[in-house]
């Protein structure tokens, strides 16, 4: 039933597919991705009561799994990105290095609002020193522990950025684009923020804008969200966290705070997603082949492409996906999943190897963007009742602080993208 839903709500998206509004001097870019998990949320019983007349209350938790399938056709088409942009991605290797320290930004953006205005007490460490995905659950899990002040803080605006922060992203680039103080590549670059979604949201929405940079974009989008992921714990742990204990330190010496009004509870820990699949490989590879399948029409009903176009790159990108699977599964070492899959579609996208060619016009057929609204269709779908209760009971004061944090880490990462590449002459 899930998978026939997510079908409807794929179909209605792509086929209004991008809308560009005209605001000032800038544009307000809608994006199917943005429709379908706004359709996904509506047809959901756990944020609309309603939707339990044709929808089990329990899909959110049955498509945890499918989910986490559904994100790595898109990690796969965007590492078969970097392999032709290698070049570009080298020559931008210390920025992409180094851009992350913006992120301290996050704090400098948020805090002073939730200290100061709000008047919120140490859950806004845990709140504001980043923008509180798995890798940054993990530093305040081991630090503190997910029952305490911070941790709620932390689950707080993680819950929100599900709900919300591919919106936020969507219409956010927009707006800091019509500003015209950040070079391209710098937002490029600021969109690999750590979150898959997010990130998808974040650079489509800027490819949009610059369909003539399309790849190269994406590609410097993926390849700093692929190393955002894989230094967050140790970033958050050396850096952020510290930076963010020494700032509320000095803010709540000008203003004494009041504690959270609300309590952590047990459920909320819940609202925290393996990055894992942990399927069989049989219900593995059937909700990969569904993907495919969707993913097909996706590109059928909105960019209008020929289903023998199409076909091949994503038969490609499913065979990248599941060579990843069993490479994790099998080997004695272990990474994710995810990562593997980086590796193979960079592998198999590298110019001059053999039939490195045909291949690659193959996955030039296959759009990111087609690829993410499947997964926001899903993500819709897969909101959980203990992230509603979250939002609903922590109220607009945490949702005006994440949304600051999603923004102060964006900003923070665009300027110092572009302070280094002014430094490096690389612009």
């Amino acid at each position: 039933m899930a998978h026939l839903i997510t079908i409807g709500i794929v179909i209605i998206a792509e086929l209004i597919y991008v809308q560009k509004f005209a605001v000032g001097k800038g544009n307000i870019i809608l994006l199917p991705l943005l429709y379908a998990f706004v359709l996904g949320a509506i047809c959901n019983p756990s944020v609309n009561p309603l939707a339990a007349r044709w929808v089990r209350p329990t899909v959110g938790n049955s498509l945890s799994q499918v989910i986490l399938i559904a994100v790595l056709p898109l990690g796969a088409k965007l590492a078969t990105l970097l392999g032709p942009q290698i070049k570009a991605i080298i020559a931008a290797g210390p920025v992409l290095v180094f851009h992350e320290i913006g992120n301290v930004a996050t704090s400098l953006v948020a805090m002073p609002v939730a200290v100061l205005l709000f008047r919120m007490g140490r859950e806004a460490v845990g709140a504001t020193f980043s923008i509180d995905r798995e890798p940054n659950i993990a530093v305040i899990s081991e630090r503190y522990g997910l029952r305490s002040l911070e941790g709620m803080g932390t689950l707080s605006v993680y819950a929100i950025g599900t709900m919300f922060g591919t919106i936020f992203f969507s219409l956010l680039v927009p707006l800091v684009f019509s500003w015209d103080v950040f070079s391209n590549k710098a937002l490029g670059i600021a969109c690999g923020v750590g979150s898959g979604s997010m990130m998808a949201a974040c650079a489509a929405t800027l490819t949009a804008i610059l369909p003539a940079h399309k790849d190269e974009l994406f590609a410097l989008a993926a390849a700093s969200n692929l190393l955002t992921s894989a230094t967050g714990v140790i970033f958050g742990m050396y850096v952020a966290l510290p930076f963010a204990n020494g700032l509320y330190k000095v803010l709540s010496k000008l203003r004494k705070p009041r504690q959270a009004a609300a309590a952590i509870h047990e459920s909320d820990i819940e609202v925290v997603k393996t990055e894992e699949p942990k399927l069989g490989v049989a219900g593995f590879v059937s909700n990969m082949l569904m993907a495919g399948a969707i993913i097909v029409l996706s590109h059928v009903m909105g960019p209008k492409k020929e289903l023998v176009m199409v076909a091949p790159g994503v038969a490609l990108m499913l065979g990248i996906c599941l060579s990843g699977y069993f490479l994790n599964r099998y080997l004695p070492f272990k990474i994710s999943t995810l990562i593997w899959i980086s590796i193979v579609g960079v592998l198999a996208s590298l110019p001059g190897l053999p039939s490195a060619d045909l291949r690659n016009q193959w996955f030039s057929q296959v759009d990111a963007l087609s690829c993410a609204t499947l997964v926001l269709a899903y993500a819709g779908l897969a909101l959980t009742k203990q992230e509603v209760t979250i939002f609903k009971r922590d109220g607009w004061r945490l949702m005006i602080v994440a949304m600051l944090v999603f923004g102060g880490t964006f900003l923070g990462s665009a300027l110092v993208s572009d302070l280094l590449f002014a430094l490096l002459g690389t612009h």
